[in-house]
């Protein structure tokens, strides 16, 4: 949001919020008003052309009319202008947050301390520079090693809806601050996470300043909770299982586990009582033993399935890919918390849309490791040829996975993990600390030692790039995606669009195939087809690098996502990917939504707020949709479905058997309420704000619209219907469901 005002002007409009200026007396004060969990950078200009962050106005919490004012003086002789710009959030990398904690209690340290290990929390207040405020919030101390080690400093985990179940932070209802123990720039975990969160699940990570009773306490990383929230951003739902894999998984401990206990080892049984003991459920909506069948099965399938099947069969049940960029990050950073080293110290997540299982990344505070002979020199396939990390002697030996990893790898060390790159980062994060960790009297090492290990980070990470870049693994050439070109015309549900592909050789390395990989969802296995320039497979123009191959009639309003894979010809038979960022990133086009021009039956009237008008069989006021069969003729609603979704017309199918009496009404209940059987129950709710439902036809007609309605903000216990039978006017009704209105 960009605001260009004098003192003379009091607002200005964006599409996300408006800032004003409001007087008091002589004094002047600037406030954003908008969505709460968002906050803004509140720059000045005087030409409106150089513009500059004035740290007394620095950044502000926006809101509704009790939003945070900030103050911007008294009366000027000279013009003034103003302007926010939108933070990316809590966990903004760039921003270097200011935390305060209150405490009541004189012994609150040890109450934290206690509730480190009974999970009870102490009450707080907590107050940031942006204006936020949190009167209510839990605390206690977290942690096992980096609690252990000297130092006042300990790490805080902070819980805001600890005595309010709908506080937040922005958003969060929890926060870490990590004391980063080892690590004297404080800025490993952050670094990691800003670049891991790039490419597969993973928490977000920056940096904060932290003041507790007024007297500064130090310099924290400032971490994501894993939790429901972080499964929320990356997947489709909540509403899976989610796991850890704790850092007890025995035999070598202190890092470089010897033992697979907690790796996805299978100990030849399927009897879950064997694996309850390594791993930890800490989130389901299923029975707990269905849970434990769903790991169990994974880890069954992942080991037993025979080498020459494994490809096929493992994708049912681990997002391969997922794993694929997880592994290798892990790997690329040297992370002693991790999979490939300790087996243990990892989270994953079963998406049950997908039926798959996902890693998420849990810790990160021991990246760019050079302690128990772990260094730089890592190399980057170790694990392939063990037997106790299945994950990886299991998939990498499959030639395609292994190549698929080893392009991830390619591609992050090309973006992210090169000194071009990384060292500007590092002196980002150094510039907004620095003044920080000289003032923090608990730090725990000289500004010396600080120093040091600044200058050994960015050494690391020049070597680190150094040798993976040179390793024979990675060193074979790959093919060169040139372009690639989808759908640009309307795609409908009844045609099937090609991609086309200009894969050209690179150097030694010939093409010797591409492969193009589609889905009609944001979530679970992509189809493969392999793209050919023949002359024969939807290419028009033979033997000129430009490979084809076509999806498939995807039903009408599906987003379709693809990318597309090219093998080389030299011994590795090296891959690259476009979109680079594959899976995590693709190509798309979009289904179109087409209308019939004949329907047997329309949407005649909805209530979208319901109080005490109409009440269901089960005794509740929610909201409902009548229908109406326009004809003489009774019509079987078998196939067809209900949205509140224009992109998504298949949202809710009616009953097999559903149907409506010549000239009949039927009422739905618009209440996701998917368990009632004696009448019929939409898997959505209708928004009384604004609101577009659609009737959609069966699969085999395409999922054409067969009627729709827009509407605006409903009155309560008012509906909005058509106005006389077949009519397409509506208006605001004294609800009659089951009848034509008058």
């Amino acid at each position: 949001m960009v605001l260009a005002v004098t003192t003379l002007l009091p607002v200005a409009n964006a599409a996300d919020g408006q800032i004003l200026l409001r007087t008091e007396g002589a004094n002047a004060f600037i406030q954003v008003q908008g969505d709460e969990d968002d906050d803004w950078r509140i720059q000045t200009s005087s030409d409106l052309i150089h513009w500059s962050t004035d740290s007394a106005l620095g950044i502000l919490l926006s809101g509704d009319t009790n939003a945070p004012l900030r103050s911007v003086g008294g009366p000027t002789d000279s013009q003034r202008f103003y302007r926010a710009l939108k933070t990316t959030g809590l966990y903004d990398p760039t921003l270097f947050r200011t935390i305060s904690l209150t405490f009541t209690q004189s012994n609150w340290g040890t109450l934290l301390a206690n509730g480190r290990t009974t999970g009870s929390n102490v009450l707080c207040t907590l107050s940031m520079d942006n204006g936020a405020t949190n009167y209510g919030a839990g605390t206690r101390y977290k942690g096992n090693t980096s609690y252990t080690m000297s130092g006042t400093k300990k790490s805080i985990n902070i819980e805001f809806d600890y005595t309010n179940a709908t506080a937040n932070l922005m958003g969060y209802e929890t926060i870490n601050l990590n004391n980063a123990a080892g690590d004297e720039t404080i800025m490993r975990e952050p670094l990691y996470f800003n670049v891991m969160s790039k490419y597969t699940p993973c928490p977000q990570g920056s940096m904060a300043r932290v003041h507790i009773n007024g007297a500064l306490w130090g310099v924290y990383s400032l971490i994501q909770q894993e939790n429901g929230q972080l499964i929320n951003e990356w997947f489709p739902s909540n509403d899976g299982d989610r796991w850890r894999a704790p850092n007890a998984a025995g035999g070598g401990g202190g890092g470089g586990f010897t033992s697979s206990n907690s790796a996805f080892a299978y100990f030849n049984t399927t009897n879950i009582s064997s694996y309850q003991s390594r791993y930890e459920l800490k989130t389901t909506n299923s029975p707990t033993a269905d849970a434990w069948q769903r790991l169990v099965n994974a880890i069954y399938v992942l080991n037993t399935t025979p080498t020459n099947q494994l490809r096929d069969k493992v994708e049912d049940v681990l997002a391969v890919d997922s794993w694929l960029w997880f592994l290798a990050i892990e790997n690329i950073f040297v992370d002693d918390d991790s999979y490939w080293n300790k087996g243990a110290d990892y989270g994953f997540y079963y998406e049950p849309e997908s039926g798959r299982i996902h890693p998420v990344e849990h810790d990160g505070n021991e990246a760019f490791t050079s302690t128990m002979g772990i260094t730089y020199t890592l190399s980057p396939v170790l694990g392939a040829t063990g037997n106790n990390r299945p994950l990886l002697y299991r998939l990498l030996p499959i030639n395609e996975l292994r190549q698929r990893y080893l392009a991830h790898m390619r591609t992050v060390l090309q973006e992210d993990f090169n000194p071009v790159v990384m060292t500007p980062m590092i002196d980002a994060y150094h510039a907004l600390s620095i003044s920080a960790i000289i003032a923090d009297p608990n730090k725990g090492f000289t500004m010396t030692a600080y120093t040091n290990e600044l200058r050994a980070l960015k050494t690391y990470v020049t070597n680190r790039y150094n040798y993976l870049s040179a390793h024979a693994e990675l060193t074979p050439l790959q093919p060169d995606i040139t372009t690639v070109s989808g759908p640009t015309n309307t795609v409908t549900a009844t045609n099937v669009p090609s991609i086309t592909a200009t894969v050209i050789a690179n150097g030694t390395s010939g093409v010797g195939s591409v492969w193009l990989h589609h889905r009609g969802k944001s979530y679970g296995r992509f189809t493969t087809v392999q793209m050919f320039d023949d002359g024969t497979h939807g290419d028009e123009y033979p033997e000129d690098n430009i490979f084809a191959a076509a999806t498939t009639n995807y039903p009408a309003g599906t987003r379709v996502r693809y990318y597309v894979e090219a093998r080389g010809t030299n011994a590795a038979q090296a891959v690259r990917f476009s979109p680079a960022r594959a899976e995590t990133e693709t190509y798309s086009y979009r289904v179109a939504i087409t209308t019939a021009l004949n329907t047997p039956v329309v949407i005649n009237e909805v209530m979208a707020s319901n109080t005490n008008t109409l009440a269901d069989p089960q005794g509740e006021f929610d909201d409902w949709i009548e229908l109406h069969n326009i004809t003489d003729q009774e019509v079987d609603l078998t196939g067809r479905y209900l949205s509140d979704e224009p992109n998504n017309p298949r949202k809710w199918q009616f009953p097999a058997g559903t149907r409506i009496a010549a000239d009949g009404y039927l009422l739905v209940w618009a209440d996701e309420d998917s368990t009632v059987t004696d009448s019929l129950h939409a898997s959505f709710r209708l928004s009384a704000d604004n609101e577009e439902l659609y009737l959609a036809d069966t699969d085999a007609n395409f999922n054409a619209i067969l009627d729709s309605v827009t509407f605006s903000a409903q009155q309560t216990d008012r509906s909005y219907g058509r106005t006389a039978a077949n009519a397409d006017v509506w208006a605001v009704m004294n609800p009659t469901p089951g009848q034509a209105n008058p």
